[in-house]
């Protein structure tokens, strides 16, 4: 174990000795945090799941709803390993969180559920929490795990992301009295935390080109790009208009990746200004001044071509590449998919419903459907809404392998993106929002009260970004995928209540999306 986190440690320096060939598995635990290598090698022996406060009936009432209940407590969740839990979301955690592990009846943790999430529990390591919303802790477990949370109550909506793995994955289980130290601690925090910064010189294959129009660069052989970066050859702090980004794999005739320059970097539209600190950055994407940088790991075994156009401009690429004698068998490709879709605005009262209505998944906008097998890695939504009413409550549903019903299901859009209550503007290594709305004076009372609201509020377009990574959480497939959201936001023509009808698909928000997967070759 100590060898395969030395070799992490390396990777993430510039010294790749790791032999994915030879791993039988993806690493699990804080393993899966301390290097990204294992997102592009397919492993059959994983599954990717999420429980939740999913209204059962349908709806969206996504709330107060539990799976039972262990030693007379709530369960959130109740797993049968081996398999380790990632992550655990709520939009207003109150009462306690209790993680009992392997059958035992006195709980490995026991906290107050907000101090949890804020990463304020005595004894937990705090590095993977995020805000006041998520913390992302692994809690590997060999047998079984079970989750309660007593005295969690009104307003108890809550996710628990993990993974299951073949029986054949053989796993320590968390202990408390372990947890926040060892090597794959220290990997997985300073992973977590590391600056964007140039990888070592000794660890790649330098290409750098510019051109008028378009720039291309080609890269023999085998190997990985570790480091992307495009910009305006002639003034870096200006963004390239209407630019395009492709990708091509293995001398392949069709781009894995052909996509906007701007939506594939998180910044669609240019708004990479606003985030908090003036600039975009996460583990795979950084957005600033000086250009657009990429660290998503991606292999190659038949050469590499990159194209930019930018019509009327002068582009400039530098790519980083790690050069291989030869990549496992079972290595994927980096994948990314752009969509968009206009909404014609048509909200009628015979158009709105209430929380307790069932919406037809038909409906949903998708982000990605895909026939293969590959890892889905995360998104990005650009959602221009119209109004400054909340336009996101539909649910995320993820649909793997032609299943009738969605394998993750969320509780709303902006619970997905690990906030609540609408945006707010922040930034995380693993998620962010960003909602960009015109100022309008429209009171919180005007929202509830129809007759009070200024109808140039309903006027105004909002450009919301939202990004999520899976890193850990990622999701496995062996046949598809489909990735959706319902479309469903608070109508303008009813009261803004829980209860009452105030929802509609009916609106005219403007969608777009990003979608970033590894896929094996065909």
């Amino acid at each position: 174990m100590k060898k395969t986190i030395k070799m992490f440690l390396f990777l993430v320096i510039g010294v790749c000795t790791l032999a994915l060939s030879d791993q039988a598995a993806p690493p699990v635990g804080l393993e899966a945090l301390s290097s990204f290598d294992h997102l592009w090698v397919w492993s059959p022996k994983v599954k990717t799941a999420m429980f939740s406060s999913t209204d059962p009936k349908g709806g969206n009432l996504d709330w107060w709803s539990f799976h039972g209940k262990y030693r007379g407590e709530p369960i959130l969740a109740k797993i049968e390993g081996p398999g380790c839990i990632y992550r655990i979301w709520s939009a207003s955690a109150n009462g306690l969180i209790r993680i009992y592990i392997e059958g035992n009846t006195k709980p490995e943790i026991s906290c107050s559920f907000k101090s949890y999430l804020n990463g304020k529990c005595k004894g937990l390591p705090d590095n993977f929490a995020i805000g006041r919303k998520a913390n992302y802790m692994p809690i590997p477990f060999a047998k079984s795990i079970v989750i309660t949370a007593p005295g969690f109550g009104p307003s108890a909506y809550y996710q628990v992301s993990y993974q299951t793995y073949d029986s054949s994955v053989k796993i320590k289980s968390f202990s408390k009295k372990e947890a926040g130290a060892g090597e794959a601690f220290q990997a997985a925090a300073a992973n977590w935390t590391k600056s964007e910064e140039p990888l070592p010189g000794n660890l790649v294959a330098r290409s750098e080109v510019s051109g008028n129009d378009e720039a291309t660069i080609e890269i023999n052989g085998t190997g990985i790009i570790r480091k992307l970066s495009i910009m305006n050859a002639e003034a870096p702090q200006t963004a390239l208009k209407d630019a395009r980004l492709k990708i091509i794999w293995d001398r392949s005739g069709k781009p894995a990746v052909d996509v906007p320059l701007d939506a594939f970097f998180i910044n669609h539209p240019d708004l990479k200004d606003k985030w908090p600190g003036g600039s975009l950055k996460n583990f795979f994407i950084a957005a600033n001044k000086d250009a657009l940088t990429s660290t998503f790991p991606m292999p190659f075994a038949g050469g590499a071509r990159i194209l930019v156009s930018a019509p009327g401009q002068k582009i400039k690429i530098v790519a980083l590449a790690e050069k291989r004698d030869s990549l496992p068998p079972d290595s994927m490709r980096f994948h990314a998919n752009y969509k968009s879709k206009e909404f014609t605005p048509n909200e009628k009262k015979e158009n709105i419903f209430t929380y307790r209505a069932p919406v037809d998944p038909a409906t949903n906008y998708v982000v990605l459907d895909e026939k293969g097998k590959g890892n889905y890695l995360g998104c990005a939504l650009f959602v221009k809404s119209v109004g400054t009413v909340w336009w996101g409550e539909g649910d995320e549903m993820d649909y793997v392998d032609g299943a009738a019903k969605p394998q993750i299901q969320g509780t709303g859009t902006e619970d997905e993106f690990n906030w609540s209550w609408g945006f707010s503007s922040y930034m995380s290594p693993i998620s962010g929002t960003l909602p960009v709305v015109p100022a309008c004076k429209e009171s919180i009372v005007a929202q509830v009260i129809p007759q009070l609201r200024n109808p140039e509020c309903q006027k105004i377009r909002g450009d919301n970004i939202a990004y999520r990574f899976r890193p850990s959480d990622y999701v496995p497939f062996e046949q598809s995928i489909k990735v959706s959201y319902e479309i469903l936001g608070n109508s303008f023509l009813a009261p803004h209540a829980i209860f009452s009808g105030n929802l509609s698909q009916e609106r005219g928000d403007n969608y777009a999306s990003i979608a970033y997967w590894y896929e094996l070759p065909e």
